[in-house]
C-alpha cells in the first residue's frame, strides 16, 4: 500500500478552500452579531469545507477545518471562568477542553464529510450521489452541532442568560441554542451542495485527466529527488 501524499494542487485547493470558509465564517459572523449573545452564526461556512472535503477526501477535508479553526481562533477566543467550575478536574481542564470543542474541532469535524467521498465517487446515478451528499453534509453538520451542544451543556450554563425565553439552567437550552443556528446551516449548507452535485458537478468531481497529470507530477519529483 502506497504512502498518501498530498500534491502541491491539493494543498493549494485546501489553503484557497480554508481561506474562503474563513471569509464567509466573518461575514455570518458580522451578519448575525448580537442575534446569537454567546456566539453562533447562519451561513455558508461550511460549504467550502464540504467541498474540498468530497473532491479530495477525508484528508483534505479534516486538513481544511483545522485550518480553519485555527485562523478563527487568531481573530479572538471566548473562555469561560474557570473559577465557576464546582468539579477540580474542570477547574484545570475546563479552559482547553471549552477551547478544543467551541474552536478546534468545530470545523475540523465539519471536514469529516470527506469519509464519504469514496462512496460518492462510486456512484454511477446522479440520484444516489445526491443521498451520499446529503448524508456525509448532515453527519458532519450534527458533528459540529454535537460540539457546541456538549461545549455549552458542560461549560456555558447558570451564566443568567436565556434563549427563546429558556434559561441557561439545564442542557435544554444548549440544544435549543445551539440548534437555533446550527440546524438552520446544515440544511443551508447541504442545499447549496446539492444543487452544486445537480447543476455543477465540476465542483466537486475532479476529471480522471487531472488525477493522473497530479499522479505523474509527483512521480517525476519523486525520480527527481532520487
Amino acid at each position: 500500500m502506497k504512502k498518501q501524499k498530498f500534491s502541491t494542487r491539493v494543498l493549494a485547493e485546501v489553503a484557497i478552500f480554508a481561506a474562503l470558509a474563513f471569509a464567509l465564517d466573518a461575514l455570518q459572523s458580522g451578519i448575525w452579531r448580537g442575534v446569537f449573545a454567546s456566539g453562533g452564526s447562519i451561513g455558508l461556512a461550511m460549504v467550502p469545507i464540504f467541498l474540498i472535503g468530497y473532491r479530495r477526501g477525508l484528508l483534505p477535508g479534516v486538513l481544511c477545518g483545522l485550518i480553519v479553526s485555527l485562523v478563527q481562533m487568531l481573530g479572538g477566543i471566548y473562555v469561560i471562568n474557570a473559577t465557576t467550575f464546582e468539579n477540580a478536574f474542570l477547574r484545570v481542564m475546563g479552559p482547553f477542553l471549552q477551547v478544543m470543542l467551541d474552536y478546534v474541532l468545530a470545523y475540523t469535524v465539519v471536514g469529516l464529510a470527506g469519509a464519504f467521498a469514496g462512496v460518492y465517487a462510486s456512484c454511477e446515478k446522479r440520484s444516489k450521489k445526491i443521498v451520499w451528499m446529503i448524508v456525509g453534509c448532515t453527519v458532519a453538520g450534527l458533528l459540529k452541532y454535537t460540539c457546541h451542544v456538549v461545549a455549552g451543556g458542560v461549560f456555558w450554563l447558570n451564566q443568567g442568560s436565556s434563549f427563546m425565553n429558556i434559561a441557561d439552567t439545564s442542557w435544554l437550552y444548549s440544544f435549543i441554542y445551539n440548534g437555533a443556528y446550527s440546524i438552520p446551516n446544515i440544511i443551508l449548507c447541504t442545499g447549496i451542495m446539492v444543487v452544486l452535485v445537480r447543476f455543477y458537478p465540476q465542483f466537486i468531481e475532479v476529471s480522471e485527466k487531472v488525477t493522473k497529470q497530479e499522479v505523474e507530477g509527483g512521480e517525476n519529483e519523486a525520480i527527481k529527488e532520487e
